[in-house]
């Protein structure tokens, strides 16, 4: 439980609160003592314009020197302070004090008064070592001359008691905010923590196989913003392992067809039910149904390595009017012995030039052109159209056949996929997909565009200079 990032974000929250709130707390009530010593300092001044008040009518002969020592004694009974004078012509109370060359602090306040200076201290004096003093030294003239220094001081345990209820109510006022705070930082660490929580949860689902786990997003901060990549990549893993599944029923199902066709000629010739003439049309059928499986097989093998970008290209300067020359000649047979035509519509002056592996080319040319023949009927024109378009080469394949229905030109370059008008042929159902992958390598585009009953195009389009 201590290892939760909830107890971890909390427990750090409650310690940097807590510290801010002991400092807070300590510096306030440092700043309420601060203020009472000053308050403190400030009554003993004004004793000490009383004394020097006094001392002045003493000079002046307007009170005599008993007076002198009641107006003192009244001063320190009213006030409750001490009072020490301690100079050449005058000695107050000096039993009360110590022998000034034992004791330093005194001896330096007592000459930095005879220069006519005034101290304010918190110290020892006296006899009172146990404790500190708030002190006041200030001298007393006569005749405009510094003739003794004055001290009036009083324990600093006075102030400290004025100020102690001040300072409990101040520590009270911080445990009782502790409390709530701590309520408070619980709730928000909860609810800041909880969608990396749920998103935990949901890496823990998706990693078990569950790939529909999603966490809710709420906001629009960082947080929201992982919730919100944290949920694509679930959708892509789960498409991703639809497909993988889809694919692999697929590929089950392309083989079971050729399988049971190979297993039933066999079948039959080992039961020696067939005449010579039809053994040999079934081993015929039987050896290209093998033939297909062997082409599904090594189609299988290359779009796994299109997708796993195991596939290296050799780039070369292309002209492309002779390779789809080339790749024209090379069909003609087949387009003749099925009654189909092939015509080419390029510039023949045009030098039509890219960047490409012309294998590769050739590869997508086959593909495209051989679609045209293997799915329509006698007597159509199968045309490739070859133009340079400002920076790009636009490659067509259109033929004036059947065409493909609507619904299926979305799905025809997905894996395996084949319309009902051709799940009779022979490809594999990987062609395109693999064709897809040859031009986007190249840095362009193939699309699909067909009419029922009026033909179908495929039309490429490839930059004269990759990116």
């Amino acid at each position: 439980m201590l290892n939760s990032i909830f107890m971890k974000w909390l427990t750090a929250s409650i310690a940097i609160t807590i510290s801010i709130l002991l400092i807070l707390t300590i510096s306030i009530s440092w700043l309420v003592q601060r203020d009472f010593y000053q308050q403190g300092l400030h009554r003993l001044n004004q004793q000490a314009e009383a004394v020097e008040q006094a001392y002045e009518q003493l000079q002046t002969g307007a009170i005599s020197q008993s007076a002198f020592q009641a107006e003192m004694k009244q001063i320190k009974k009213n006030a409750d302070v001490e009072i020490s004078i301690i100079g050449k012509r005058v000695n107050y109370l000096k039993k009360d004090v110590y022998e000034v060359a034992v004791r330093p602090n005194i001896k330096n306040w007592i000459s930095y008064i005879g220069k006519d200076n005034r101290i304010q201290k918190i110290a020892r004096f006296q006899n009172h070592d146990h404790e500190k003093m708030l002190i006041v030294g200030f001298p007393l003239k006569a005749k405009d001359q510094v003739v003794a220094a004055a001290f009036i001081y009083s324990p600093i345990t006075e102030v400290k008691h004025l100020a102690q209820p001040i300072r409990r109510s101040i520590w009270f006022v911080a445990l009782a905010v502790a409390g709530p705070l701590i309520i408070l930082l619980w709730i928000a660490t909860r609810r800041f923590v909880k969608p990396i929580q749920e998103m935990s949860k949901a890496a823990v689902s998706v990693s078990n196989g569950n790939f529909s786990s999603r966490v809710k997003v709420t906001g629009e901060d960082e947080i929201a913003r992982l919730g919100i990549s944290f949920n694509r990549m679930a959708e892509r893993i789960e498409h991703v392992e639809d497909q993988r599944k889809r694919f692999i029923m697929e590929i089950a199902h392309e083989l079971r067809t050729p399988l049971t066709s190979i297993r039933g000629t066999l079948q039959a010739v080992s039961e020696g039910i067939l005449s010579e003439d039809e053994q040999k049309e079934f081993i015929t059928i039987s050896l290209k149904e093998s033939l297909r499986m062997g082409n599904l097989i090594n189609h299988i093998g290359e779009l796994s390595a299109f997708e796993e970008h195991q596939i290296v290209f050799d780039y070369i300067d292309v002209n492309m009017v002779e390779l789809v020359e080339q790749t024209v000649l090379q069909l003609r047979p087949k387009a003749d012995a099925l009654g189909m035509k092939l015509q080419i519509n390029a510039d023949q002056d045009e030098n039509i030039t890219l960047s490409a592996d012309p294998a590769r080319i050739r590869q997508v040319l086959i593909n495209l052109i051989g679609n045209a023949l293997d799915h329509n009927k006698a007597g159509i024109t199968v045309v490739i159209h070859l133009c340079r378009n400002q920076h790009k080469i636009s490659l067509i394949v259109q033929d004036n056949g059947q065409g493909i229905a609507p619904e299926h030109l979305p799905h025809l370059f997905e894996r395996l996929y084949k319309a009902e008008s051709s799940r009779t042929s022979t490809g594999s159902g990987l062609g395109l997909t693999i064709c897809r992958h040859i031009i986007h390598a190249h840095g362009g585009t193939i699309q699909a565009i067909s009419d029922p009953g009026k033909g179908t195009v495929f039309k490429v389009l490839l930059p004269l200079v990759r990116t």
